[in-house]
């Protein structure tokens, strides 16, 4: 018979079906049982011991987020706490014409040029085998190290695409690119030995004629010793990770990681149709549509993949799944009707991810499909929707652009961001004040007039002209070219800028407010000899000003307030000067900030880049074809809506705060990534509407360093402290909106002679910003120059119009006897001035109520 035992420990019991004759056996009923509590005992006391020390020992799990997308394995779902994020500056010798968008710096020869889809394109001539283009010349110096890397696709040449360095010899390179089969970064390493000054870039196709080559994303860095020596043990891949593509000098720019949901798959109304007429859309992940007879008929969606990595898709389903790389050809899930399938990455890939109706041959009827999933993993999971987490920052990193040190970090306190910041980027765009301090021929000195900057004196700083060339740094003969200097005992700053850039003739010596226009984007020249923009202002004739950029056309030239009056805003399409130095005395700043970055337990695809951007304000058109579009700057003619930077990518639409998932991304070769709405949906225009997207200028991606919670001790602390930190949070919230909604008034510094009017029970000028973000302006000034243009006083930032504003008032005399309607100008740079009419007696600020800049 079976003995009986207890039903948890397996005691052994007395049958009491057995005779009664049965003997008391000691091994079983004493020894035996003995032996089974004892063992019962020591598991329990370990499982006790494992418990204790998860609940009493605080242990965290360190962790690094490498540059990229990445796989990583958390032993359980915990939020990620960063320690730190150091900066890194790359500081490109060619400036911004590497970026291959505009050819008009590069000089061909024996090849014609043609731009395609951001990139080069360069045709050997009839009757040659090879040609190319030369950049412009930058310059070396002896005992420094050098690195240039170019992406070259070859075409149809025989020789395939290469580059070289005139005047300089090559120390270590692989600088030619044979394959058609997408771009190759080909790199050469240099370490002269003497200071060379006349060194061009040389892009070379190599064949016969009519073959061709492209090239893109050209850059020359300076590095280390250390980084030279390193080059020898990097694979291609390595190089051009470390050394990407910026444009001048970037530094690390608004980092972010994100971690992808278990589930890759956006919901149906992210992806895009192809030939589907009203689908029905029963839930997020829900969608069923009718495919006519022999029509392919698809959603789709582009998503990227980690390399080296088993990923597994499925759907419930009546039609067809399929998975195929974007850019490299390959098949990963070839069209199945199966509600699962598997494969296995070999690179870092985008892939394209299909539900449709198409097998060897479309078919027609109805399909639905439900649920998709897209894992890592092997194994069938139960279904879950996306959900991504983000820790995203708002602000620049530097670093020593050559060797990295004193880099800029990045430190977490009480649930807050802040900066150690050893470096400061200053633009020259027309607020500082300068004063003419040298003449030569063919070109001005000028000197930045402010208080000296807080240099560290043995750092030189880098400056980047508006067209994105670098400045070349003080040497001892001063000519006509781009230079700037300053002094290691006054610390002063000093620029040179040529004649035919500014627009000053030799004869000619710029006021201060002319040098601020300059660093505004607008060049001068003399209008009754030159009708388009070209030439100089020598001191007689008709003084005006145009773009700098663009002298084509009437419409780039500067007419508010008439000809001869100097700009006093910025010019359209400018991108200023920028000067990048290191502090003499770190400072602590906070960060903007976003999101919590959270693990789930296993294996979690992650993601770590640079240039995203918060929330912009956005205003959404609806086009002439029904859909309603976000930064797209063509959609309705005249009116301002692109984004502030061009976009790359599309995160996110926010309407009133929260996310509106209906908005698609849609690129534009020339605008960057819009987002757009089906006609079938209405965008509200009494809505505020915010984006957050990703910049299309490339900075340098660094390590995020942290850790996550590996025991419970250490996730209940954790909790604990975030509450913590969310009940301070809401509670300085409240007390901000109730500072908002009672706006305390501003009383601003009055300039150029200008004092309160404060009799009768007037107030003088003063100025709040009310919690809709409308700005008022009210008050009485007296007693300053009544000169038009004269500046009363300065708006700070944050309160600002985004465009200019005019509005009339009156002012009167001294004795009061006299009123004048008087003109009050509102820039975008916030200057409040007088434009004309004004009488110094008193001035009334009669301005109506403006929506401040975002």
């Amino acid at each position: 018979m079976t003995n009986p035992v207890t039903p948890n420990i397996g005691l052994n019991k007395i049958d009491r079906t057995s005779p009664a004759t049965t003997y008391f056996d000691l091994e079983k009923y004493i020894d035996q049982n003995a032996d089974t509590v004892d063992r019962f005992a020591g598991e329990a006391s370990q499982a006790i011991e494992a418990l204790q020390q998860r609940l009493d020992t605080e242990a965290r799990r360190e962790v690094v987020l490498q540059p990229g997308l990445q796989i990583v394995n958390a032993e359980r779902s915990a939020p990620f706490s960063l320690s730190g994020i150091k900066g890194r500056t790359l500081v490109n010798l060619l400036g911004r014409v590497g970026n291959m968008n505009v050819l008009s710096k590069w000089s061909p020869f024996r090849v014609s040029t043609t731009l395609e889809f951001g990139s080069a394109k360069l045709t050997i001539d009839t009757g040659q085998l090879n040609g190319g283009i030369i950049s412009p010349t930058f310059s070396v110096k002896a005992g420094k190290y050098y690195i240039a890397i170019t992406d070259i696709k070859n075409g149809t040449a025989v020789g395939g695409g290469r580059f070289y360095i005139e005047n300089l010899t090559a120390n270590k390179f692989e600088n030619v690119v044979y394959s058609s089969d997408g771009f190759k970064s080909a790199w050469a390493a240099y370490a002269p030995t003497a200071d060379v000054t006349n060194c061009n870039l040389v892009l070379v196709v190599d064949g016969a004629s009519g073959q061709y080559a492209y090239y893109d994303s050209v850059r020359i860095y300076e590095i280390s010793a250390d980084d030279y020596t390193a080059l020898d043990s990097m694979t291609p891949e390595q190089i051009v990770a470390k050394y990407p593509y910026v444009d001048s000098v970037q530094p690390v720019r608004n980092p972010y990681a994100i971690r992808y949901g278990g589930n890759l798959l956006p919901p149906f109304y992210e992806w895009n149709a192809y030939s589907i007429n009203n689908p029905d859309m029963n839930g997020p992940y829900d969608v069923t549509f009718t495919a006519p007879n022999a029509e392919n008929t698809f959603y789709y969606t582009d998503i990227q993949l980690a390399a080296n990595t088993t990923y597994s898709y499925s759907a419930e389903h009546n039609g067809y799944i399929s998975l195929n790389g974007l850019y490299n050809s390959i098949q990963y899930i070839p069209n199945t009707a199966e509600q699962f399938a598997t494969f296995k990455t070999t690179e870092a890939a985008i892939v394209r991810v299909y539900v449709s109706n198409i097998l060897a041959a479309p078919k027609a009827g109805k399909f639905s499909f439900k649920n998709p999933m897209l894992t890592v993993g092997s194994t069938p999971k139960p279904f879950k929707p996306r959900e991504d987490s983000m820790l995203a920052l708002q602000t620049d990193l530097f670093a020593d652009p050559v060797t990295g040190a004193n880099a800029d970090e990045v430190f977490e306190k009480d649930g807050h961001y802040f900066k150690v910041a050893k470096w400061k980027k200053v633009l020259l765009d027309g607020t500082q004040n300068y004063v003419s301090d040298r003449v030569g021929t063919g070109y001005k000195t000028i000197k930045l007039a402010d208080d000296p900057l807080p240099l560290a004196a043995h750092v030189f700083p880098e400056a980047v002209k508006y067209d994105g060339s670098i400045l070349k740094k003080w040497q001892t003969v001063i000519d006509s070219g781009d230079f700037l200097w300053f002094t290691t005992t006054n610390k002063n700053i000093y620029l040179t800028i040529s004649n035919e850039d500014s627009g000053w003739g030799d004869t000619y010596t710029p006021t201060a407010d002319e040098i601020k226009a300059y660093f505004m984007g607008w060049k001068m020249y003399d209008a009754s000899t030159n009708s388009d923009g070209t030439g100089v202002f020598n001191g007689s004739g008709l003084k005006s000003w145009v773009r700098i950029s663009s002298w084509s056309w009437a419409g780039n030239m500067y007419t508010d307030g008439g000809y001869g009056s100097v700009p006093r805003s910025q010019a359209k399409d400018y991108t200023p000067y920028q000067l990048i130095y290191q502090l003499a005395v770190p400072t602590v700043e906070p960060i903007v900030s976003e999101g919590m970055l959270t693990f789930n337990e296993g294996d979690n695809q992650l993601e770590v880049g640079t240039g995203i951007v918060l929330r912009e304000s956005a205003k959404p058109y609806q086009d002439g074809n029904g859909w309603w579009n976000l930064g797209n700057p063509v959609a309705i003619s005249g009116v301002s809506r692109s984004f502030k930077y061009k976009a790359r990518d599309i995160l996110n639409v926010y309407q009133n705060g929260l996310e509106d998932p209906r908005w698609i991304d849609v690129p534009t070769d020339k605008y960057g990534s819009i987002a757009q709405l089906y006609p079938m949906y209405s965008a509200d225009q009494s809505s505020t509407y915010s984006v957050t997207y990703l910049m299309m200028d490339l900075s340098p991606i660094v390590p995020f360093t942290g850790t996550y919670a590996a025991k419970e001790k250490a996730m209940l602390q954790e909790m604990t402290e975030v509450v913590q930190q969310n009940a301070t949070a809401v509670s300085v919230l409240m007390n901000k909106k109730a500072d908002k909604d009672t706006p305390a008034w501003v009383t601003p510094t009055l300039l150029n002679g200008w004092g309160g009017f404060n009799q009768n029970g007037y107030t003088t000028a003063r100025f709040f910003k009310d919690s809709m973000g409308y700005v008022h302006i009210d008050g009485l000034i007296k007693g300053g120059s009544v000169v038009a243009g004269t500046t009363v006083f300065v708006l700070p930032v944050g309160y600002r119009p985004s465009q200019v504003l005019s509005s009339a008032s009156m002012s009167a005399s001294t004795d009061e006897v006299t009123t004048s309607l008087t003109r009050i100008r509102v820039g975008t740079d916030g200057q409040v001035q007088l434009s004309s009419g004004a009488l110094s007696g008193f001035v009334v600020l009669n301005i109506p109520p403006f929506l401040a800049e975002q």
